[in-house]
Formats: C-alpha cells, sequence, structure tokens
C-alpha cells in the first residue's frame, strides 16, 4: 500500500530537480539564488558565528576561574612568606641580643644564669617579672639580674623552676651602691617613670652629673660594680642631711626578653 506514495516523491524529487536545471540553463535561477544568499546563508553565518562565540565565552571563563585559583594561591604563599620571614627577623633580633649578651659576659666575668622572661606583671605602681629558671638551676633570693650589662633588679622570690624579680624601677626597691669616679655611696630606689634616685648621701661626698653609679657590694648576694646609670642631677641643699642625685639608666622594659642572674662573682 506504501509504494505508490514512495514512487509519487520519487516522481516529485525528479521533477524539481529537472525543474532546477532547466531554470539554471534558463537563467531563471537567480530569485532563487537571492533567497538562498540573503536568508539561509547569513543564519547559517549567524549560528557559526555564535557557536564560535560561545566557544571563546566558555574558554575564557575556564582561563578567569584558573587566574583566580593561582592568585588564591599566590597570596597564600605570599602571607606563608611574609609570616617566615617575620619569625626570622625575630629570631635574628633574639640571636644578635644574645650575642651582645654573651660578650658582655665574657667581659665582665660574672656567674651568670640565662634566662628568658616568660611574664610581665608591672602596673601603676609595682613592677615585677617573672623567668623560666628557679632553685633548681642555683637562682637565690636576693641576686642581682643583670639585661644587655646593666642592672635591673633583684630576685624577689623563687620556685624549684621559675622566679620573680623585683625591678629596679619598683617604688619599693632599694639597693646599696657608690659613685664610682668618686666613692661615694648612697641607696639607689626606684621611681616609676621618673629614673632612679641615688640618696642617702654624705652631705660631705662628692658626686657630679655624668658620674657612674655602680652597685657597692654592701651586703646581700649583690657583688660590686655592677652598672646602674650616670648621676644627671645633683640636689645638695644645704638644709637637708643628705645629699640625692637622680640617676639615668637604659634598662628598657618594653625591650626586655632576655635576664641573667649574677650567681657569683
Amino acid at each position: 500500500m506504501n509504494r505508490p506514495r514512495v514512487n509519487r516523491r520519487i516522481f516529485l524529487a525528479v521533477g524539481v530537480g529537472a525543474l532546477l536545471v532547466i531554470a539554471g540553463v534558463a537563467g531563471r535561477i537567480g530569485p532563487i539564488e537571492w533567497v538562498y544568499d540573503h536568508t539561509l546563508v547569513p543564519v547559517g553565518s549567524g549560528l557559526t558565528n555564535l557557536g564560535l562565540n560561545t566557544a571563546a565565552a566558555v574558554t575564557n571563563l575556564s582561563k578567569v576561574r584558573n587566574l583566580a585559583a593561582q592568585n588564591a594561591q599566590l597570596e597564600s604563599q605570599n602571607a606563608q612568606l611574609r609570616q617566615n620571614l617575620a619569625a626570622d627577623d625575630e629570631t635574628r633580633r633574639d640571636n644578635d641580643l644574645l650575642r651582645r649578651e654573651l660578650g658582655l659576659q665574657v667581659a665582665g666575668a660574672p656567674q651568670e644564669v640565662a634566662t628568658e622572661v616568660v611574664a610581665f606583671q608591672p602596673d601603676s605602681y609595682r613592677q615585677f617579672v617573672t623567668i623560666d629558671k628557679g632553685s633548681r638551676a642555683g637562682i637565690q633570693t636576693g641576686m642581682a639580674v643583670l639585661s644587655q650589662g646593666v642592672l635591673i633588679g633583684t630576685i624577689a622570690n623563687t620556685s624549684s623552676t621559675t622566679s620573680r624579680i623585683m625591678l629596679i624601677t619598683d617604688p619599693d626597691f632599694r639597693l646599696t651602691a657608690e659613685d664610682e669616679n668618686t666613692g661615694a655611696t648612697g641607696v639607689i630606689n626606684g621611681q616609676l617613670g621618673s629614673g632612679l634616685l641615688f640618696n642617702e648621701i654624705d652631705q660631705t661626698a662628692v658626686v657630679k652629673p655624668g658620674d657612674t653609679v655602680t652597685t657597692s657590694g654592701l651586703g646581700g648576694l649583690v657583688p660590686a660594680g655592677l652598672y646602674v646609670g650616670q648621676i644627671e642631677s645633683v640636689d645638695g641643699r644645704g638644709n637637708v642631711v643628705f645629699q640625692n642625685a637622680q640617676v639615668e639608666t637604659t634598662f628598657q622594659l618594653d625591650q626586655l626578653r632576655f635576664a641573667f642572674v649574677v650567681t657569683g662573682p
């Protein structure tokens, strides 16, 4: 039953083909070419360009994603490098400080125990810090503590593994000292925010600005000759029993990292 339809289609296709041939020979195929050129060709070109543009957009999107991932990775690497550089700088500063301390230790030749500050407890009145060594390392209450060759305090109390230092700037700090240049003796007292006070100096003694103040070694466990500071000014009014002098120390609490406990001469 389908054979007539098939034959009909064949005859139709052959007929259309024959008409196109005759039209081409007779020069009548121009309108058909015009329609093809102005409709089918532009549509096909547009679809082709659309496909190419879509492929390019997908490629660019993939590149953008890859660049974003690479940038994130580079940022992470830069952050790690910055962290490593900061750690290296801190280690370098610590090494430089330790080298200076060790050089001072060799030059001064007292017996010292090297420690690291592990806790700060300065407030509006009292001045203490805690170090990481105690009685097991031979540290005792009353021993002198140095940093960068300067007296910074004495041991207030100890445990087996830690010690507390009363800083020289504590108002309750008292230690006998002397003017290294003239031999005048007195007592060093701490003063918050205003250096140190060298007082109880006999009125007949000679003390001058610029003189060096050191420990006297009189009493206790603190040996003589440890550097305290330099005299800035002298108050020698005649209507008082003692002279006193302001002493400048180079000790700076905010830079304190390591402390050396003097355990022997």
